[in-house]
């Protein structure tokens, strides 16, 4: 009884009320302004959006050197181009193969450009092993390289094992060079600079497209990565 009595817990409760009133008017306000809780969703996607582009920018200025690295030989087109579109795959990814003929396509158009490609292989164990055997072919030539990309790419849905066999014969490679544990490991090495590379940009899937500063997650077509180029 003195508690209520006491002018602290007067203060207390009304302050409590007006606090509760000021909840109500507030929740009030929301629900027949919605375009408010929207617009604030917009802004801070659109916020978001800015602050990934940049740390996106830091990251292609901070690995340039190993994005524009075309040692290993998996490069398409004029390779003294300062035009560059670097493409992480995987052999098994349906858009990148859709995204295979739209680059074919700005090949055939663009004569001064080239195409680095990086393995990203994340799909399955034979993703990987395709992985390997085209870093195989590239260490044999470029031009096998770019054979046995196009065989694998044009052919529809997972590569069996017959159509493989097939397009190992005609480039002259063998798998069984795999078995032996030296090129093995020489290979593996390779692979995981590409992998290590495209977990350090925070790609998370496959294709992926750096191009300038610029990192494109997932499939676009031809005509905006040549926009983006240029």
């Amino acid at each position: 009884k003195l508690l209520l009595k006491s002018p602290f817990f007067l203060i207390f409760f009304m302050m409590c009320a007006k606090a509760e009133n000021l909840e109500q008017k507030i929740e009030k306000f929301i629900l027949n302004n919605p375009e408010i809780i929207l617009e604030s969703l917009k802004n801070y996607e659109e916020r978001k959006e800015k602050e990934q582009k940049v740390d996106n920018q830091i990251k292609v200025k901070k690995y340039s050197k190993q994005l524009n690295d075309t040692t290993n030989g998996l490069y398409m087109g004029n390779l003294d181009s300062k035009k560059t579109i670097i493409k992480f795959f995987d052999y098994n990814c349906s858009y990148c193969k859709k995204a295979y003929f739209d680059l074919e396509k700005i090949l055939e158009k663009e004569k001064d450009i080239r195409i680095i490609y990086k393995n990203f292989p994340i799909l399955s164990e034979n993703s990987v092993f395709l992985a390997k055997l085209g870093v195989l072919a590239a260490e044999k030539s470029n031009k096998t390289f770019e054979i046995f990309y196009s065989m694998i790419n044009k052919k529809k849905g997972l590569v069996n094992e017959d159509e493989l066999s097939k397009i190992l014969q005609k480039i002259g490679i063998n798998p069984d060079q795999l078995n032996n544990s030296e090129i093995n490991k020489r290979v593996e090495s390779k692979l995981q600079k590409d992998v290590d590379l495209a977990k350090k940009l925070g790609l998370r899937g496959t294709p992926a497209f750096v191009i300038g500063r610029e990192i494109i997650f997932g499939y676009v077509g031809g005509d905006e990565l040549l926009n983006i180029l240029n």
